[in-house]
């Protein structure tokens, strides 16, 4: 996409794909929403079982100790029933997980490659600009080449006028910073001096 796009100067190719991505990728997560609330669900279904495979349970235990030998022999297959309900459930959700979760793997995919179409995206519009500017100032360089080349000889005495009061002005700058470092080196001189004889006589009482 950015070989297309940078050999045809624009980025319609860049702006179709991410058209083109956006509107799969919406269609795409339509399409697995249902199965996500189908596993949600088939989970509440489950729980719902395993709370009334506890009642069962409960029940049981119940008719068997107030000694309704036929109430609990008929709840006993209900929970067997229940229970085997909740086998299935757990199988059919192990698989419901699994399916939902390579699905959401995909959308994942999906939306990191749109983005980083969307980041090239960007940088190659910052990469056409600065290539348009260029060529704008080689455009420009190149008529001031032209211009040069008919020898315009007040422009070109002109530029050669400042070229030596340039150097003119440099030359007189160093002379003059290179005598006053010397006379700064000589002021230096004389404070050290001055300094060392202030201090002799001091050593010697002689202020």
């Amino acid at each position: 996409m950015a070989d297309k796009a940078v050999r045809r100067n624009d980025l319609s190719v860049y702006d179709e794909y991410i058209r083109q991505a956006e509107k799969e990728i919406a269609a795409f997560k339509c399409s697995i929403d249902p199965m996500f609330a189908q596993v949600k669900q088939s989970g509440r279904r489950r729980e719902a079982l395993a709370n009334n495979a506890a009642k069962l349970d409960m029940a049981v235990d119940n008719y068997l100790m107030c000694g309704a030998q036929t109430e609990a022999m008929v709840t006993q297959k209900q929970l067997t029933s229940t229970l085997d309900l909740i086998k299935t459930y757990d199988q059919s959700l192990e698989r419901q997980v699994s399916a939902a979760e390579k699905l959401d793997d995909v959308r994942v995919k999906l939306e990191g490659r749109l983005a980083i179409a969307k980041q090239e995206r960007e940088e190659l519009a910052f990469l056409l600009k600065l290539a348009k500017s260029k060529e704008a100032s080689t455009k420009a360089m190149k008529s001031l080449d032209s211009l040069i080349d008919e020898g315009d000889m007040e422009l070109s005495q002109a530029a050669e006028n400042i070229r030596s009061r340039l150097d003119h002005a440099d030359a007189a700058w160093e002379v003059e910073t290179s005598g006053l470092d010397h006379q700064l080196d000589d002021a230096m001189q004389t404070i050290e001096v001055d300094a060392a004889l202030a201090a002799r006589m001091q050593r010697l009482g002689l202020e």
